[in-house]
């Protein structure tokens, strides 16, 4: 459901230095942008994220994302933000994307949609799939480079069932072509079951999803969770037939009773897939799931489940850290499940408060597995 060409909304490496070069850490800064905003219009808040990173390939780029967020109706205060994003985004290997995103929440949360589309190229290492009983090195032995360009676009709308439950569809369409950067990357593709050239996928995603948190930003209680299955058939004019199952849960409970300055974040990922599946429909660890510190496209197979505990303590009004650890691993089928080797992961991020009346945070990233590191940039809370 999320996207190589959509994925660097939430994941992309980062290099900066934190204070000196972000001025948003300003409790004066902010409280000026805040009133500045209020005078044009009181329920609209912006920011804007841009800054140096470096892209699937560790090689330097730049990002600039963005943001506009507000309530559909001032009188609902049940409601989440609804927000509206565009990313441009390109590495110094080519790679490059440009993509929007609008998130609507309405009628006192019973009602929400999303509405995305992005067009790009992406450089890619692809190791393979299924080498996953061992832990791959990034050594150039082992990978060849591929790029995958292409246009996504999808819609998806949820009305709330009980409670805390959404039920929704979703409907993905999207043309892509995948390709080597020579000769021997082709037929490494080819052998992996991945034929050259340009597809199309038109899947129907129903799906459902749980949700009783007290901040979709920064959440302090309650439970996040989806259930969902990708259908893609000719049917629906797709040129592959597969499926997909995938279901996540977040949990946040605060460890202070008096306080919410201590919170324990945990989330689970499993996913299978099975028929024709195309590249971007396969297990990727890193990609999708949540996992940091590897590079995407090195673990890949049909299947995957992952664990992972965040500890998140705030500092002060404006910035909070967090450390976490995971591990989780990808493989064919659950009969051998226990012949692929443990993905451990961890690593520390800090959050940055940039609009404190919506208690939306930056996020800072850096990420310890094994063979492999990343660091990382993206809004809202790691899960």
């Amino acid at each position: 459901m999320r996207q190589v060409i959509l994925s660097v909304f939430l994941v992309s490496s980062f290099i900066i230095h934190v204070r000196g070069q972000i001025p948003i850490i300003s409790h004066d800064s902010i409280v000026f942008v805040e009133n500045t905003l209020k005078k044009v219009a009181g329920n609209v808040n912006f920011t804007i994220l841009p800054g140096p990173v470096s892209g699937t390939s560790n090689k330097v780029g730049f990002m600039v994302l963005p943001m506009i967020v507000y309530n559909l109706d001032k009188k609902d205060t049940l409601s989440p933000p609804s927000s509206s994003a565009i990313l441009f985004y390109f590495d110094f290997y080519g790679s490059w994307v440009a993509a929007v995103k609008q998130s609507f929440y309405w009628n006192q949360n019973k009602w929400r949609a999303f509405i995305s589309a992005g067009i790009g190229d992406m450089q890619l290492k692809f190791f393979g799939v299924g080498r996953d009983s061992v832990i791959i090195s990034n050594d150039e032995s082992n990978y060849v480079w591929t790029h995958q360009s292409g246009f996504v676009a999808s819609v998806n709308c949820f009305r709330k069932i009980y409670k805390g439950l959404y039920g929704g569809l979703e409907y993905r369409y999207n043309i892509s072509t995948l390709e080597g950067k020579d000769s021997l990357s082709n037929e490494s593709l080819v052998q992996a079951g991945f034929p050259v050239g340009q597809i199309s996928e038109s899947a129907l995603i129903p799906a459902f999803i749980w949700d009783n948190r007290d901040n979709i930003y920064w959440s302090t209680s309650g439970y996040y969770g989806s259930l969902s299955f990708q259908f893609a058939n000719g049917i629906f004019l797709s040129s592959k037939d597969y499926g997909v199952v995938s279901g996540w849960i977040n949990g946040y409970h605060s460890l202070l009773r008096d306080r919410k300055s201590l919170i324990l974040a945990w989330h689970l990922f499993v996913q299978s897939g099975y028929g024709d599946l195309p590249f971007a429909r396969y297990a990727n660890f890193g990609q999708g799931d949540e996992v940091t510190g590897y590079t995407r496209c090195k673990y890949m197979n049909d299947a995957e489940a992952t664990v992972q505990a965040e500890l998140r303590y705030e500092l002060w009004k404006f910035i909070s850290c967090g450390g976490y650890l995971g591990t989780g691993k990808v493989f064919s089928s659950y009969a051998v499940f226990g012949q692929s080797a443990w993905l451990h992961f961890g690593g520390v991020r800090l959050y940055l408060n940039i609009i404190p009346s919506r208690n939306i945070r930056l996020r800072l990233d850096a990420a310890l597995a094994r063979g492999d590191w990343g660091f990382y940039v993206g809004i809202g809370q790691g899960f």
